[in-house]
């Protein structure tokens, strides 16, 4: 997490604290289970009531919850094959657990704002823009990531995170479609 945190903070040498081994990628997705229930606090602000009534908690819940497992599993499978045609190789895994660990601090600045717009404490002109912002901000520090970890140009990194907001809306889509 102090990579993470270090890479957020734009240190390139935030490289050095993330275990860079085959063992470091398999623990890297323990991330996906310290950033889940955040994950379900979020849905919980971001689906309507009436959405958990007409659809059923369990089922909502069910549907999301195998989406969030397969958005994980998702992203390095279509990462590994785009890292050999970027011919990245061998930076691949190392982008992957620097990825994963990432989703923990981007997860907690989406709940952390979600939170402060159901507050209703800021006017909705400038709740659209802190919630704007922190997106911006979000796909900044993704792509940061994407090309210090791939050690790849800013269009390639660029690519990598359009790579990803296709795979997170695409998955989106789909979950939103079964309930």
């Amino acid at each position: 997490m102090y990579g993470a945190w270090r890479l957020a903070r734009f240190d390139p040498a935030a490289m050095a604290w993330f275990n860079r081994s085959i063992e470091g990628v398999w623990h890297s997705f323990w991330a996906a289970v310290i950033a889940y229930p955040a994950f379900i606090i979020l849905l919980a602000l971001k689906i309507a009531p009436e959405q958990w009534a007409a659809s059923g908690v369990l089922r909502i819940l069910l549907v999301q919850s195998i989406g969030y497992v397969i958005a994980w599993v998702a992203f390095p499978l279509v990462i590994l094959p785009f890292c050999r045609w970027l011919e990245r190789d061998d930076q691949c895994l190392v982008f992957i657990i620097a990825y994963n660990w990432s989703q923990v601090l981007q997860v907690a600045a989406t709940l952390a704002v979600a939170a402060l717009a159901a507050a209703a404490i800021l006017p909705g002109p400038l709740m659209s823009f802190v919630e704007f912002a922190t997106e911006i901000a979000l796909l900044v520090y993704e792509w940061y990531i994407a090309r210090t970890a791939l050690e790849a140009g800013g269009v390639a990194a660029t690519a990598v995170v359009l790579l990803d907001l296709v795979l997170a809306f695409g998955m989106g889509e789909v979950t939103q479609g079964l309930y």
